[in-house]
């Protein structure tokens, strides 16, 4: 039997828009799950937050004062004496965001009160979304 011609065969239009549609497909899931993957990443940053707003307050109860800085939860300073056990490992990320940026930490209201900020995922002050300044005072 003698094929017509074309007869099994895909045309070049044919593939390119299946290519077309291939690739759509591909980035709208790929931006999905990107987006999926940084919106865990701020609440995780948030949860280490709040985690460090405990060990604060839990110096705070220890010795009467707040660390002068969020480093002094990993070491011994003069508020604490020489023979303290810090609050932390040096090499813990709990002073980190989960984008790997260190907290920021701040006092207030003559050392009464304190601060810790992320600035998230663009590391500048401001943004929306996953680049939102996430901040937790503490008493």
């Amino acid at each position: 039997m003698i094929r017509g011609r074309g007869q099994g065969a895909f045309t070049l239009v044919e593939i390119m828009v299946v290519l077309v549609i291939i690739g759509l497909l591909g980035s709208f899931l790929f931006g999905r799950i990107f987006s999926s993957g940084e919106q865990a990443k701020a609440r995780m940053t948030e949860l280490r937050a709040n985690a460090l707003k405990q060990k604060v307050s839990e110096y705070r109860l220890m010795y009467n004062t707040l660390p002068a800085q969020i480093e002094d939860l990993t070491r011994c300073t003069e508020a604490t004496g020489p023979g303290c056990i810090p609050l932390l490992e040096q090499d813990d990320d709990a002073l980190n965001d989960a984008w790997g940026k260190q907290f920021q930490y701040t006092r207030g209201g003559n050392g009464r009160t304190f601060s810790i900020i992320s600035l998230g995922a663009d590391g500048a002050p401001g943004g929306e979304g996953v680049d939102y300044d996430l901040t937790i005072n503490g008493p």
